[in-house]
């Protein structure tokens, strides 16, 4: 197993009896105008810090950036890292398309997200050279239009409950990105299947089609070289909410490349509250784990020394 995957693994059975909260940073609101727009992103870090390692936390579709800060509870930026919580203008142009094969906004989100990079690092506050970047959900696949478009930007990816949107181009011969994929496999919202986001619920908008997760995980596989995954289960911390865990880590790899796959759990962030009707339409919220730790634990063990 890569180190890596031991740090994660390591970390969620730490975390899984009591998981991360998160205290009071200074924290910031930054604003500036890009194409024309005003943009902004919330700003997370210790005092002072100089030349740190940055985080961009990108929300879901429903939602904010204030609402994931506080749902998703980051602690990083105690260790003295930078988190940057970005809002979508309304939401992510991450890539998907609609049924006339249009994208369903024309944000140059990437763009957005390099510039705010460039901002952070010209006031020294952030090393462009430890730039990483995760989300659950539409955010989770705008980490990953990141990934696939700037490779120069990011050194890392971590996507929650997401997959590559259809009509994403995706090289698979790019340099090595360490990724981490926590996906479960009864999410109604982003089928493991792949196909129209919302599955056949009449209560979703058209919001676009996703590749299966197998695919997406594959293509970072063959982009990592790696040769195949050990797979071994985690620990049922909490069998009442049925769900277990699997954790595949990828061997042989240019670059790490970490998936943990909850069998039973829908489309939720592990470790987080349940919200009884949202459970309903969502499905199960694993305890076992905390997606926080497991995102921060990765990440963090890219720049360890």
């Amino acid at each position: 197993m890569s180190l890596a995957s031991r740090t994660v693994a390591a970390s969620i059975a730490l975390a899984a009896a009591l998981l991360a909260t998160a205290g009071a940073s200074a924290q910031e609101r930054l604003s500036f105008e890009h194409d024309g727009v005003a943009r902004a992103a919330l700003i997370d870090a210790a005092p002072g810090v100089r030349d740190a390692p940055l985080l961009l936390a990108l929300h879901g579709g429903i939602g904010s950036a204030s609402f994931a800060r506080r749902r998703a509870a980051v602690t990083l930026w105690r260790r003295g890292w930078v988190v940057a919580w970005p809002e979508a203008a309304p939401e992510w142009n991450d890539g998907r398309r609609d049924g006339d094969g249009d994208l369903y906004n024309d944000a140059d989100d990437v763009a957005f997200l390099r510039s705010l990079v460039a901002r952070l690092a010209a006031e020294g506050r952030v090393d462009p050279s430890r730039v990483f970047v995760a989300g659950p959900s539409i955010g989770g696949m705008m980490a990953l239009r990141v990934a696939c478009e700037a490779p120069d930007l990011v050194q890392g990816v971590a996507a929650v409950i997401a997959a590559l949107p259809v009509g994403l181009d995706c090289p698979a011969a790019a340099p090595p990105m360490p990724a981490l994929f926590i996906h479960g496999t009864e999410d109604r919202i982003v089928p493991p299947e792949g196909g129209r986001i919302g599955g056949d619920s009449l209560l979703i908008r058209d919001r676009g089609r996703v590749e299966p997760i197998a695919e997406t995980v594959a293509l970072f596989a063959r982009r990592n070289g790696c040769a195949g995954y050990a797979a071994r289960p985690m620990p049922d911390r909490a069998p009442e909410d049925g769900v277990t865990t699997e954790l595949r880590a990828y061997e042989g790899c240019a670059a790490p490349l970490t998936h943990l796959v909850s069998f039973g759990a829908g489309h939720t962030w592990a470790g987080g509250g349940s919200m009884r009707l949202g459970d309903m339409l969502i499905g199960a919220t694993t305890q076992d784990f905390s997606a926080t730790a497991a995102v921060e634990a990765f990440l963090s063990s890219l720049v360890a020394d």
